[in-house]
């Protein structure tokens, strides 16, 4: 639907955030998990439109033009920033009309994407008193001491301190359950890697929400087609066709093929199979 470039009504209805606050803790969870596979110029973008989509939160009223200018990027490199931002769901872009008629400028809503990590935040911790020992005897002592020295050299107390997760890769064996066996088949002779893996099924589940084609996902020639996406992107990598990310190429492969899905479910189009 078109939107009405002046109508600040109809743009308050594209609100997707209750704050400011939440807003921006999407955006932060959105660059902890994809900012190493974004340009500078998307990430800057990115930040350019959240902070001036503080005044109906998640929505941004910006010109190409006016992005280059505040980014200091060229016009065709706004334009292909925006569409990478696009492909991961992030921004959602609307177009609007001019009271007198003709097109006016895009309206850019931020969205949260499904399955992005928040950074952890270490809190302060506030010294604390310490609290007074009770009189024990020699024995306790003794006791008390001897069990401090064992739990020193427990292995299962060093693993803890030296294991950091974030640091170890993981194979597609931990991806998460809810992440089709047939889709993590498919995908792991290239990317052998559950953070990987994931990643991808997120961007299907973005372009099956948008697309709001009504078959499950997981219904075995819909995901056929997704996986046929992802055997398709991977021959375009091969022959050095991607210009831009994995993911974003991917996202847009699977668009276009849950687009048939939707347009196989418009009564409009069942006139087809009658011919």
């Amino acid at each position: 639907m078109m939107l009405n470039a002046a109508n600040y009504s109809e743009m308050k209805q594209l609100q997707s955030f209750a704050n400011v606050n939440e807003m921006n803790e999407a955006i932060r969870g959105f660059l902890y998990t994809y900012k190493h596979e974004l340009t500078p110029s998307a990430i800057r973008i990115l930040k350019t439109l959240s902070r001036y989509a503080c005044k109906i939160a998640g929505v941004a009223f910006l010109k190409v033009e006016t992005i280059a200018n505040l980014t200091e990027c060229s016009k065709r490199t706004v334009q292909r920033a925006l569409k990478v931002l696009a492909s991961y769901g992030v921004i959602e872009r609307k177009s609007t009309i001019r009271a007198k008629g003709g097109s006016g400028h895009n309206v850019y809503v931020i969205r949260t994407v499904d399955g992005c990590v928040t950074p952890p935040v270490t809190a302060e911790m506030s010294p604390r008193e310490d609290a007074p020992k009770p009189a024990v005897s020699s024995v306790e002592q003794a006791k008390g001491s001897s069990e401090t020295e064992i739990s020193k050299t427990l292995p299962s107390k060093r693993i803890n301190k030296r294991i950091n997760v974030k640091e170890v890769e993981l194979d597609e064996s931990f991806t998460p359950s809810n992440v089709p066996k047939a889709f993590v088949d498919a995908t792991a002779p290239f990317y052998e890697s559950a953070d990987t893996i994931y990643r991808l099924w997120n961007r299907v589940l973005v372009a099956y929400k948008k697309s709001e084609v009504t078959l499950p996902l997981e219904e075995t020639e819909v995901l056929a087609d997704v996986i046929q996406a992802f055997k398709e992107t991977i021959f375009a990598k091969k022959l050095s066709k991607i210009r831009n990310t994995f993911e974003g190429y991917f996202y847009r492969i699977v668009e276009a093929k849950l687009a048939v899905w939707k347009r196989r479910e418009n009564p409009l189009f069942n006139w087809l199979n009658t011919v």
